[in-house]
């Protein structure tokens, strides 16, 4: 978190950006100024903070960019049951997003459910201190017959979670080894809602305008960044898995060069239903995998910088190159058992634009490989 802020403020500070941000700003409400307009003005209403005093303001804007994130609402839970003939679970139940200090579960025996970024990463700070740390994968076989779940130090890698009382939990599987007894706290690392509480009825987006909790879609969206029916709305940040800030840079760039020149409406809400109902690049496709990229963000970013008007070869090098070096890191991290530790964070890499090359400065990765117990 500390070098992703420093990196912020460089880059705010090397642009000049800091004196055309309000800071302490919180918005109210946005609305749609002419609904028979589709590149329609936009008016905002906020409320500022400073110096103790809170003052409420608004503006109309050619051009409004969300940019709020998605890691600030944890997405709901559902597919874990409880047991009617035993006792409702008592220990803490919480997300991880309230999650702070490894410390403060010393001597705990703590479950993980969610075992992607958020999930390993918590086990494995959380293991230092915790007797025993349980990580909940969803994606792995159930546990049948003499199966044992694999384990690295105090961590231990589980299936899904199905059933969860006060007495035992229970995981995907039939083997003794898929109940699990002495767990007093959970922390659900199932990821986030995209969430807009400044857009409502009266934004008059239309009928068709969705963002549903649970869904992890917002629709409709032109290339998963205009809001396809009013498009002067556009919404910077919604794919995820992906390498964040080079993806963002062309999704403003674009933006910037398509104010008034996107295709037609009709054109744009054809494209946006096709999108919404794909399920995202995988087959088959899931509702919540709308946004995920994953390894297909480099033709997205390929579009947005022809979209930009910037796609040359010195482009698609960059691009290229920054493949290459976040496949890399991609394979060390795969190669880490879950919740381990994080030795391939301590990569360091060295690019060279003019040669399209890059070289790995140290890593020990390859060392610390050998002793994972698999």
């Amino acid at each position: 978190h500390e070098e992703v802020h420093s990196y912020l403020s460089d880059y705010a500070r090397h642009f000049n950006l800091t004196q055309k941000i309000s800071f302490g700003c919180e918005i109210k409400s946005l609305q749609i100024v002419n609904q028979d307009d589709e590149w329609s003005p936009i008016r905002l209403e906020w409320s500022c903070t400073e110096n103790e005093s809170c003052s409420h303001e608004e503006g109309v804007f050619n051009i409004v960019c969300v940019a709020n994130g998605h890691y600030a609402k944890p997405a709901p839970l559902t597919i874990i049951a409880k047991d009617d003939q035993s006792p409702a679970f008592k220990g803490t139940i919480m997300y991880a997003v309230e999650y702070d200090d490894p410390q403060a579960f010393e001597g705990k025996v703590v479950l993980c459910v969610g075992a992607r970024a958020s999930g390993s990463d918590l086990a494995r700070e959380i293991s230092q201190y915790a007797s025993a740390v349980y990580l909940s994968d969803s994606t792995l076989d159930p546990l049948l017959g003499d199966d044992i779940p694999r384990s690295h130090g105090n961590v231990t890698v589980m299936p899904r979670t199905e059933v969860v009382t006060d007495e035992y939990i229970k995981f995907n599987g039939s083997s003794k080894e898929s109940i699990v007894k002495g767990i007093d706290t959970i922390i659900l690392c199932n990821g986030y809602d995209y969430d807009f509480p400044f857009i409502n009825d009266g934004s008059m987006l239309g009928d068709d305008w969705s963002c549903v909790t649970g869904e992890r879609r917002v629709a409709p969206l032109y290339e998963q960044l205009w809001h396809a029916r009013y498009p002067s709305l556009a919404f910077v940040g919604l794919p995820h898995s992906v390498l964040p800030f080079p993806l963002f840079e062309l999704q403003a760039e674009a933006i910037a060069a398509q104010f008034g020149l996107l295709p037609t409406l009709d054109n744009r809400m054809k494209a946006a239903i096709k999108d919404a109902n794909g399920g995202g690049p995988n087959v088959p496709g899931r509702v919540q995998d709308t946004h995920f990229l994953g390894g297909f963000q480099w033709d997205y970013c390929r579009k947005m910088s022809c979209l930009a008007g910037n796609y040359d070869d010195r482009m698609e090098g960059y691009l290229s190159l920054n493949k290459a070096i976040y496949d890399h890191a991609g394979k060390e991290r795969k190669s880490m058992f879950p919740g381990a530790s994080d030795f391939y964070r301590k990569t360091r890499y060295e690019r060279d634009d003019n040669l399209n090359s890059f070289g790995v400065v140290y890593s020990d990765v390859a060392l610390e490989e050998t002793n994972i117990i698999a």
